[in-house]
């Protein structure tokens, strides 16, 4: 599943290295604060959102991950994944010793079930089913996955994927197939299943089992002793419990961490000095492949000008993303054009519009652009009026969630500089459950389709909206599962984004043509270069991690992928 390596590496402010602590007892609890909002599920299968993977991720692993510099380790497979000469055939071979909570083998039929009866199924929906699928005589259809013993099985494709293993089959986490064929064609019943919501069948598949969850307070988990990679980190977890703990404002979590009261949290940029002044604290910045962006609902519950490009092109030339950084991230981020982040090798600039930064953030030239788009009118003395075609001012619902301090400031620095424009902003701050649930999924009017993501182009959300600020994040090594954002398919495409260049450029970044590096760093700037101009989102930064972190935590190395190794943390 995603979980592990997007959310985890991501829910944790820091790398520590591989410490092999032989006779070292576990102790104590290790508490971690958040104030960006609560998770959606801890059924992961039908989440969305990164807390809800990273709450479930603390019972389960997956195949395997990545350290800081992208180095392969092994988890829940027993070796590295094994790919056939041609690309097509991968073989998976996972530890003879995971056990589900009633004590039997977790087995290759449980991957291959979770793959075929869930993942792959037309009931469920599930969001990132592009990532099991290829396109095969100008159809898409998904890989086929075969048990060959009780420990391995394949997964086998028609055509040649070079990013499948990383964007893909290395997160895969299987559910127990006697628990899950319970519910198979039931959404309302897979949703509320009592085992997966309460993760009562995770075994001994990751470091901590569930303990409790407490909406919007708190989420615990208690060290697991059976946890498979104790066998190999004799001990670990080092920590006796696990504690995620909600705070409704950034400043009440910045003020548990100055007293003592948790162990780690994120740092906000104006509080960088003072904490770092903390002798028992240390402070760590981090790069991180994390981008924040601004939405536009080119739906038809969107302003009606969102889907002309000029129009959207005019807006991202009004932001200022230098200011951003400046004023909002105290210079600890830098703009953002595209979805690769500088780490990534995939990362170019060439043919990359740069809106909101030097000559392209220019309000009267953005003026001017509305204009001819037919938004306002011409003066006299030569300057430009915006407003709505009808000659009325022209008004814009600008959304994001409420509790994080980084997107309403940012939010409330893209309303200043549309109301400098001309342009009537409502702000409307929401948690963040609704953000997802009223104003990103969508379904068609009249319909009984279940609400989505993405179901399809006349599919609207519940409430309406124009502007969006949001965060996404980008697999550096493998990008190409950003098509679930910006292909006409693509499961989280809730802004209504559709372009068959698009499509094409992401089925050929996924193909055998893209074995080649050259070939599939041209594939990404052409990419690259497209979304700058079309601007189906404003990307505003790539924010650098910022953490603090009790000194009493031990053999913390600082990297991109935070939290990888995160079992073997302790107390010193």
């Amino acid at each position: 599943m995603k979980t592990k390596l997007l959310a985890i590496l991501l829910s944790v402010a820091f790398v520590v290295s591989g410490c092999q602590a032989a006779a070292r007892q576990a102790e104590g609890t290790y508490t971690t604060g958040t104030s960006a909002g609560d998770a959606e599920t801890l059924n992961w299968l039908i989440a969305a959102d990164s807390a809800s993977f990273s709450y479930a991720g603390q019972t389960l692993d997956s195949l395997a991950s990545y350290d800081n510099d992208f180095k392969v380790h092994v988890r829940h497979a027993a070796k590295p994944i094994e790919v056939s000469p041609d690309g097509l055939v991968y073989t998976i071979t996972i530890r003879d010793y995971l056990k589900w909570s009633d004590g039997t083998s977790v087995t290759a039929e449980d991957y291959v079930y979770t793959l075929k009866n869930l993942m792959f199924s037309d009931w469920l929906n599930y969001t990132y089913q592009s990532d099991w699928q290829e396109e095969v005589d100008g159809k898409s259809v998904f890989v086929e996955p075969k048990v060959v013993n009780a420990t391995t099985f394949t997964i086998t494709r028609k055509t040649v994927e070079p990013e499948f293993m990383d964007n893909a089959l290395m997160g895969l986490t299987p559910y127990p197939k006697n628990i899950a064929q319970k519910y198979e064609g039931n959404v309302k019943a897979f949703t509320e299943a009592e085992e997966f919501n309460k993760l009562t069948y995770t075994g001994n598949l990751g470091p901590f089992k569930f303990e409790e969850w407490v909406r919007n307070d708190k989420f615990v988990v208690s060290r697991n002793p059976d946890f498979y990679l104790s066998r190999e980190d004799k001990g670990t977890p080092f920590f006796q419990k696990y504690v995620i703990k909600l705070f409704g404002t950034p400043a009440a979590r910045m003020a548990a961490l100055e007293a003592g009261d948790i162990t780690s949290s994120a740092v906000d940029p104006p509080q960088v000095a003072k904490f770092m002044k903390l002798p028992e604290l240390n402070v760590y910045t981090t790069p991180t492949s994390g981008y924040e962006f601004l939405a536009f609902n080119m739906r038809s519950n969107g302003w009606e000008g969102l889907r002309q490009k000029e129009v959207r092109q005019a807006i991202s030339m009004a932001i200022s993303k230098e200011t951003i950084v400046k004023d909002i991230l105290l210079g600890f981020g830098e703009p953002a054009f595209s979805f690769l982040p500088k780490v990534s090798p995939w990362y170019t600039e060439e043919g990359v519009t740069k809106y909101g930064v030097g000559p392209l953030y220019n309000k009267e030239k953005s003026r001017e652009m509305l204009v001819k788009a037919g938004y306002g009118t011409k003066k006299a003395d030569g300057s430009f009026q915006v407003t709505g075609k009808d000659g009325k001012p022209l008004k814009l619902v600008l959304t994001t969630n409420v509790g994080n301090e980084t997107r309403e400031k940012m939010a409330a620095l893209i309303k200043q500089e549309l109301t400098d424009m001309g342009i009537e902003v409502d702000l409307k701050l929401v948690p963040f459950a609704t953000l997802l649930g009223n104003y990103l999924r969508n379904k068609e009017p009249g319909t009984d389709q279940e609400p989505g993501f993405n179901n399809g182009p006349r599919a609207v959300s519940q409430e309406s909206w124009d502007l969006l600020v949001l965060g996404f994040s980008t697999n550096p090594i493998a990008p190409s599962g950003q098509e679930v954002f910006f292909t006409t398919k693509g499961g989280l495409n809730a802004f209504g984004y559709f372009n068959e260049k698009m499509d094409q450029l992401f089925r050929r970044v996924k193909s055998k043509e893209a074995l080649d590096p050259k070939a599939r760093k041209a594939m990404y700037q052409e990419i690259s270069a497209i979304i700058a101009d079309e601007q189906p989102v404003d990307f505003l930064t790539f924010p650098r991690g910022i953490g603090g972190i009790s000194k009493r935590v031990t053999g913390i190395v600082p990297g991109i992928n935070m939290g990888w190794n995160f079992h073997t943390w302790y107390f010193q």
